[in-house]
């Protein structure tokens, strides 16, 4: 499977439906520890001064008329004591009694908004097999250069300024025969609209809800099941994905490998199988790179990807490809790409993970200037998972040497300082922080210098630097 489903755990039962409350609990222990250190307490001196006085008395040879009084009035004493402590231990049981939380009564109703969304939930998953989940990412942006227009050149969907940069709705049903369904919305769902044929063009309005994946899903009964699926989904190459609410991506911005060498989404047919805890294979036929309609490019491209891995996942190779024609009205040109990323996460430096991409792929037909196109790019992350805290750098750099995916022959690099806080208070919430440097041999990022009002040209620079601060829910 791609990385997006390989990179989740069960809620907490919401308190409506727990059978103890733990507060109680404590202090009834509290009334317990207090009662026997109060009999303790009572009868340990009482207890002491009557042996004492026995065996003061026995040691006389005798027990005069006084000290047999004193001796009978201790004794007295223990046993009215011991009465007390009778009648403490049964207060203790009425207080047990008080402060016990029956479990509610069956079909009692939620009373406060979390409980009502928990039941929800709950039904949904019971009654229909039926899973909903979300995502919310917003944040903000400056971009140094200040570009006229606050557009960060060759980014994923990060714009400067304040932002909503996604909003994510999972649904997905489980089961033999099911479904997954993701709903995009804000900068997420403008870009891969815009970048995605619904039709014999390319989207040129901006569209802030974008039905990125609608697919369904079958369990082949061979062997130990193939999994397929049809529809629309996301691409299996990349070791960036499109986020959902899993939100696996180390960094907040996408790479250049994901935003300029790779498709987002296609629509078909897939199939997986696990042959065992070392090797999987998934495979795929389909319309070709983010484009839904098999008519414009005559032909369907087919997609795999083999996964090799030890046994405890520390470390695993990922084979992608994808091979077939794009070019709309030229079935003999096809666009072929190959994709490897090795993962290692080693025993011995706890919280540290590895990883590294590269990407080559080339276009045949007249693509640039009537020829073929190729474009290449390599890309590393180092990534030190601490408890709440997680520090993640990637270096990469991309090749567009025909100008195909940029429009200009160049070479960009860039690199990237991520620092995420997982907020220990609420589970799902988390923190960003990053900065970003991107390069280019060329003057190609826009600022805010003078625009020639007959030229409607300006002074490029060969860079830009952004900083963004981010905050995520994933529910």
């Amino acid at each position: 499977m791609n990385l997006e489903t390989k990179r989740a755990g069960l809620a907490p039962a919401p308190p409506w439906c727990a059978g103890e409350i733990g507060l109680p609990a404590v202090r009834e222990e509290r009334v317990k520890r207090r009662t026997r250190g109060k009999a303790v307490l009572w009868l340990g001196p009482a207890t002491l001064a009557l042996l004492f006085a026995t065996s003061q008395a026995r040691a006389a040879g005798g027990t005069s008329v006084s000290e047999q009084q004193r001796l009978d009035a201790l004794s007295g004493n223990v046993t009215n004591l011991a009465g007390e402590v009778t009648q403490t231990q049964g207060e203790v049981k009425q207080i047990e009694k008080a402060i016990t939380v029956a479990a509610p009564a069956e079909g009692a109703q939620p009373q406060t908004i979390g409980e009502h969304v928990a039941k929800i939930e709950n039904d949904l998953k019971t009654n229909l097999g039926v899973s909903i989940h979300g995502l919310v990412d917003a944040g903000y942006e400056h971009n140094f250069n200040q570009p006229n227009g606050n557009t960060n050149l060759f980014r994923a969907w990060d714009a400067d300024g304040f932002q909503l940069t996604q909003g994510n709705l999972h649904i997905e049903k489980d089961g033999t025969v099911g479904f997954v369904s993701d709903i995009n919305f804000g900068n997420v769902a403008n870009a891969i609209s815009a970048a995605t044929n619904y039709g014999p063009v390319h989207q040129t309005s901006a569209t802030w809800i974008d039905p990125t994946q609608y697919y369904l899903t079958y369990t082949i009964p061979l062997g130990a099941g193939i999994s397929s699926q049809a529809g629309r989904f996301v691409t299996l190459l990349g070791a960036e994905v499109i986020p959902t609410y899993q939100n696996q991506n180390y960094n907040e911005t996408r790479s250049f490998l994901f935003t300029l060498g790779e498709p987002l989404t296609h629509t078909g047919i897939q199939g997986a199988y696990t042959f065992n805890d070392y090797v999987s294979f998934t495979g795929s036929l389909n319309n070709g790179w983010d484009d839904p309609q098999l008519n414009t490019n005559n032909g369907p491209n087919y997609e795999g990807e083999l996964v090799l891995n030890t046994k405890d996942k520390s470390l695993s190779l990922v084979l992608n490809g994808i091979w077939g024609p794009n070019l709309p009205g030229h079935s003999n040109s096809n666009l072929g790409a190959i994709d490897p990323i090795v993962t290692y996460k080693p025993a011995w430096l706890p919280g540290v993970t590895l990883e590294s991409e590269y990407l080559y792929a080339s276009e045949s037909g007249p693509v640039v200037s009537g020829h073929s196109a190729t474009w290449q790019g390599l890309a590393g992350y180092f990534v030190y998972d601490y408890n709440a805290w997680e520090l993640a750098t990637r270096g990469e750099f991309f090749d567009d040497e025909d100008g195909a995916r940029t429009g200009t022959a160049q070479t960009l690099w860039e690199l990237t300082q991520t620092v995420t806080w997982k907020i220990p208070e609420v589970t799902g919430l988390m923190a960003r922080l990053e900065y970003r440097h991107d390069n280019s041999n060329v003057q190609i990022f826009p600022n805010n210098n003078f625009v020639n009002p007959v030229t409607h040209t300006q002074q490029l620079w060969a860079g830009q630097d952004t900083l963004s601060a981010n905050v995520i829910y994933a529910f």
